[in-house]
């Protein structure tokens, strides 16, 4: 009877071993303990003299060190680091700059930042958007405060040309930030968004040859005639000879399209959805999604509108995902989007946080508020490749 005894007790012993085993291992309906989710973040500092910089944050809400900045980068006062941008092959790791140098190459290594290496972008000023040539050539950069696009050569960052067409002459680029390219039909789209001030917003993209820096053709963007929309981001769905732009002082988002590929022109420009009707406003970013869905940023009152663009000449709103005052970038991994809140830290559109979204719920699940808390606020962000 005690040797029964001695056995029934061994295994209850083993079987309790088990359990313990497993639950630590994230069994009984826990989430295991996962890696982190990093991303890179610019930043700018909220005090007069403090260094705006590049960070690495942890964004997975599985992770140990969720929220956690685990690294900063100062880089300098009044830099204003803006957008951050992989090249081509993802070997090399950008960051556009409002103030300072312009652009700096970001230099990484064992999931650390090694250097922020400045890149000479010539006379250019207020440095925003950047493309990346499909045979890795190339790169261009939108200058809102000196109405251009620079043309670099990849491999030496060194300038090639400068693409200029001042106002008021059409065609022309002014105040250029959004910057689109559609390598297959050989065009450039910018847009004509404010001064660095912050005012004389325009109403109107612009395109451009590809091949030879032509400039061709303005085409008005404005639901009234007067002006004044602020065209700020212009967005090619892959493959397609059809942009979307969103228009950040009228609330609303525009598609050039009707590719005609005798005259090499495009035949319209209309208004596909009116976001004042449903009491938002500053629309910014636009992406497509995991789910082949367009995600456009609302800065205001800080949401991510969802559309089906199955017909691309009418996408259709799907849901509204939350977001928080400014909400500006966005980044997707796995079943998460996170959703960068801060548009140049201007008032109520600079909460300062980072969303963490389900979507398949399409809940906010997490908000990370590290950086606010330490008087920064970011200004964008990209995953850690």
């Amino acid at each position: 009877m005690d040797r029964l005894w001695m056995i029934v007790l061994g295994a209850v012993v083993v079987l309790l071993g088990l359990v313990f085993i497993i639950t630590s291992l994230g069994g009984g309906g826990k989430n295991p303990q996962e890696p982190p989710i990093l991303a890179v973040v610019d930043y700018t500092s909220d005090k007069p003299e403090g260094a705006d910089g590049i960070a690495l944050v942890d964004l997975n809400p599985q992770s140990k060190t969720f929220g956690k900045i685990l690294q900063k980068y100062p880089i300098g006062p009044g830099v204003s680091p803006h957008h951050l941008y992989y090249n081509r092959d993802g070997s090399k790791l950008y960051t556009t700059a409002l103030g300072g140098d312009r652009l700096y190459r970001i230099e990484l290594g064992n999931n650390k930042i090694k250097q922020a290496v400045p890149v000479n972008t010539g006379s250019c000023q207020m440095g925003e958007d950047l493309y990346f040539t499909q045979d890795g050539s190339k790169f261009y950069l939108t200058c809102m405060g000196s109405n251009m696009v620079v043309v670099f050569d990849a491999q030496t960052e060194q300038v090639i040309s400068q693409i200029e067409a001042p106002a008021p002459n059409e065609p022309f680029i002014k105040h250029p930030h959004g910057l689109a390219i559609n390598e297959g039909i050989d065009r450039i789209i910018v847009t004509s968004t404010v001064s660095p001030k912050l005012d004389d917003p325009g109403a109107s993209v612009t395109a451009i040859e590809l091949s030879s820096g032509k400039i061709l053709k303005t085409y008005p963007i404005t639901k009234d005639g007067k002006g004044g929309s602020a065209p700020v981001e212009v967005f090619f769905l892959p493959d397609k000879p059809i942009a979307y732009i969103t228009a950040m002082f009228e609330g609303s988002i525009w598609m050039l399209g009707d590719w005609d590929e005798k005259t090499k022109e495009f035949g319209m420009v209309h208004l596909v959805d009116d976001l004042t009707a449903r009491n938002q406003g500053v629309p910014l970013e636009m992406y497509v999604g995991p789910d082949e869905k367009l995600y456009v940023s609302v800065a205001q009152p800080g949401v991510v509108n969802v559309y089906d663009i199955a017909d691309l000449m009418a996408p259709k709103l799907l849901k509204t995902l939350p977001a928080g005052a400014g909400a500006h970038h966005i980044v997707f991994h796995g079943d998460y989007m996170f959703v960068q809140n801060n548009l140049l830290n201007l008032p109520k559109l600079n909460a300062g946080t980072i969303s963490v979204v389900d979507l398949k719920s399409g809940k906010l699940v997490a908000t990370v508020d590290s950086l606010v808390k330490q008087g920064l606020k970011p200004a964008s962000l990209v995953l850690l490749r």
